[in-house]
């Protein structure tokens, strides 16, 4: 089959990322090539190890895929960033348009690269739409969770959080879920571009709540790009 469309995915860590490949591909279509590159492209275990945060440097969390499974790994913003604008800089060369596959913002990459799509603005506009009178939970990986609720507070009426992290398996989003619920919340947000499509129908399913995933937001996002440069 022949592409009609380059799409450009650009990973924390390594890719490809074949564990969120299936979402996408769901939402975009099977004439869309994705072509990927990550932040953790060509190092080795010891390697990925040695970008662990030093005192003072805030982490985050992302993932390497072993024997097709993904592993969660936790680096320094700071050590990343070089190589995180490398990888973009080589994807700007050959798709139609690139896009970070994070739902954080790196503005040193955005000042670096212009071109890339951000998903995080346009998730901030998804969850104000739906959730600006509503009590929202925000489910992600645990060191994400200190700055969630100043993140998302301007865009629902209180904000919550709930760790989980999608590479800890079901049984973490289940205890995840059920302290939302617990608080209150209506609305659920699986902010983190490591839940896929099965996440969110398994969440739903559990809690019975409405529930935004980062990821498939994002590819509705891109699909719309996309046909409108068709």
């Amino acid at each position: 089959m022949q592409h009609e469309f380059k799409l450009g995915i650009l990973t924390l860590g390594r890719a490809p990322r074949t564990d969120v490949e299936p979402t996408f591909r769901s939402i975009l279509g099977q004439n869309v090539e994705f072509i990927q590159r990550g932040g953790l492209d060509g190092l080795s275990e010891s390697e990925i190890a040695g970008l662990h945060p030093e005192d003072g440097q805030q982490g985050i969390e992302t993932c390497v895929l072993e024997n097709s499974v993904p592993v969660s790994v936790y680096i320094s913003r700071q050590k990343l960033l070089e190589r995180l604008i490398k990888a973009a800089l080589e994807l700007r060369k050959k798709c139609s348009i690139f896009f970070l596959l994070c739902s954080g913002r790196f503005p040193e990459l955005k000042e670096a690269v212009p071109e890339i799509i951000e998903p995080a603005v346009n998730l901030r506009s998804v969850v104000a739409e739906r959730c600006r009178n509503s009590h929202l939970c925000i489910i992600g990986p645990e060191s994400d969770m200190p700055e969630a609720k100043i993140q998302w507070q301007p865009y629902a009426t209180s904000i919550y959080t709930a760790a989980a992290s999608p590479y800890e398996g079901l049984d973490a989003l289940t205890v995840a879920v059920a302290q939302a619920k617990k608080m209150g919340a209506e609305y659920l947000l699986l902010d983190d571009m490591g839940f896929t499509e099965k996440h969110s129908s398994y969440v739903q399913k559990i809690s019975g709540l409405p529930t935004i995933n980062a990821t498939v937001s994002t590819a509705e996002m891109l699909r719309d790009i996309i046909e409108k440069a068709s």
